[in-house]
């Protein structure tokens, strides 16, 4: 569960049972020591939940100790999933927040009343939670009961607690008719895009029925005006405009057509890696800041990428920040990134987060970006860069030299062939072919052996590999590293 849903829960004991199955799903094996320090609770209170955790999950999961400290596995993950969200079915802030979505104004009083709570602890509810607000800009007021700030700021709040949160009870979802009236209604128009998006079904979905609720209680946004011209002159907006009867129809709400402006930025702000075609479409029509490419083109200048297509790369990084700078000069929480998000990203690749600090950081002059968005930017960077390097890697050839018990060497092929086949020309060398002649006369960017004693009979000059006799997971990372140093 993300930190924007843990600070929602009121019961400080299913708050750490949350926090606790975080971290089991996300190591695995993990012992006392770790968690108490990373939750800041005893030992004991910590083998308590452990135990409670099992009983109220029974043979969903699996959870035993061992000397290398407790292993946790989802045995049934889809009962485990719905026995954890049972956990948050009477939490009242989620049910307070969803009041709220829906435009329900009520005073703390009468909240209190509903709940049985005092006054004074649904004041410290209030107080727990408005730090996680004020990250998106926003107040929660206690007479009436309500969120302020900017529209936009508010979307997105409702968007990532209800959608790239994880589903809970109080999860608002769009009404099962919408999808069907839409593809009833829009059939043979769909599917048929110019400009085209990164962007899922169910977070189109998702983001349609939020303008609508916001709509219907009064709750408009503002878009500039050179981008509501831009998005006018576009066939794809046509087919969002012909969503507005089928919505006036099922819900009585009218679309102003700035909604769909609005709407319409957003689907498009979410760009995709492998779109060529629609990629250079976006820059032609939704880039007034042409240094974007200088900066693109910067970060690919090294001798290293030599042998990339660096067109296709340079092309995709510029419609990425094109897209963060649209988000920022409209509504800049929209760039904002999970706290979670960023941990990982600083972990699991701290190397390529730094490097990319730096560069953002020394470009900062020509892509202008706010204060508040530079972090997220950086992560955001980090992540989609990553996908590019991992996507359009060139091709290299890989010649592979095996030896060991017949049955192991069709294993380690497997392997190579799960592993690196969809990416690179692997070379298994028959026996035949196998002469020192053959090796120097053959082109190849990386051998590969679990045989030490080629490195010496064959006097090998090409960058080469010795893996284990059986390698482990940690030789095919280095292979994979060998292949593309960016990969960490």
């Amino acid at each position: 569960m993300q930190e924007l849903q843990l600070t929602f829960i009121t019961n400080p004991m299913i708050r750490r049972w949350m926090y606790i199955l975080t971290k089991m799903e996300q190591a695995g094996t993990f012992t006392l020591v770790d968690i108490s320090e990373q939750m800041n609770i005893s030992h004991r209170t910590l083998i308590k939940d452990i135990q409670s955790i099992r009983d109220h999950f029974g043979d969903s999961i699996s959870l035993n100790s061992s000397n290398s400290g407790f292993h946790f596995e989802e045995c049934d993950r889809v009962r485990y999933k719905e026995q954890k969200e049972q956990l948050l079915i009477n939490e009242p802030l989620f049910e307070i927040i969803s009041a709220i979505f829906y435009g329900e104004t009520v005073d703390l009083d009468e909240l209190a009343h509903r709940y049985s709570y005092g006054e004074s602890t649904l004041r410290r509810f209030f107080s727990r939670v408005r730090p996680t607000l004020k990250e998106y800009g926003l107040t929660l007021h206690a007479t009436p009961v309500l969120l302020t700030g900017d529209e936009g700021s508010i979307r997105k709040f409702f968007f990532d607690f209800y959608y790239i949160a994880e589903p809970t009870p109080h999860t608002i979802r769009p009404p099962e008719g919408l999808h069907q009236s839409v593809i009833q209604e829009l059939s043979d128009r769909l599917g048929k895009y110019e400009v085209g998006t990164g962007l899922s079904i169910s977070a189109f979905y998702s983001l349609l029925y939020l303008v609508v609720v916001r709509v219907q209680q009064g709750k408009l946004i503002s878009v500039p005006k050179w981008i509501q011209d831009r998005v006018y002159q576009e066939k794809d907006f046509e087919l969002l405009e012909l969503l507005v009867p089928i919505i006036e129809k099922d819900y009585g709400v009218l679309l102003p057509k700035e909604e769909l402006a609005w709407l319409h930025l957003i689907i498009i702000s979410k760009r995709t890696i492998n779109r060529l075609d629609q990629e250079t479409l976006f820059l032609e029509r939704f880039n007034p800041w042409p240094k974007m490419a200088e900066v693109a083109s910067a970060y690919f200048s090294d001798p290293i990428f030599d042998r990339w297509d660096r067109q296709v790369l340079e092309t995709f990084l510029t419609t990425f920040l094109v897209s963060r700078k649209l988000n920022d000069v409209t509504c800049l929480t929209w760039n904002k990134q999970q706290k979670e998000t960023i941990t990982a990203i600083q972990q699991d690749h701290p190397i390529a987060f730094e490097k990319n600090r730096t560069f953002l950081h020394n470009h900062q002059k020509t892509l202008a970006f706010s204060k508040q968005s530079f972090d997220a930017l950086t992560v955001s960077f980090t992540v989609f860069s990553d996908l590019l390097l991992r996507y359009y890697q060139p091709i290299k050839k890989v010649l592979i030299l095996l030896e060991g018990d017949y049955i192991s060497i069709q294993t380690i092929r497997l392997q190579a062939l799960r592993i690196l086949g969809n990416q690179h020309e692997l070379v298994f060398v028959s026996l035949h072919e196998l002469s020192e002649e053959w090796l120097k006369s053959t082109e190849t960017d990386l051998i590969v052996t679990n045989y030490r004693p080629y490195l010496f009979d064959y006097s090998l000059k090409t960058d080469y590999i010795l893996l284990n006799a059986s390698p482990t997971v940690a030789d095919w990372q280095r292979v994979e590293h060998a292949l593309n140093p960016f990969i960490e």
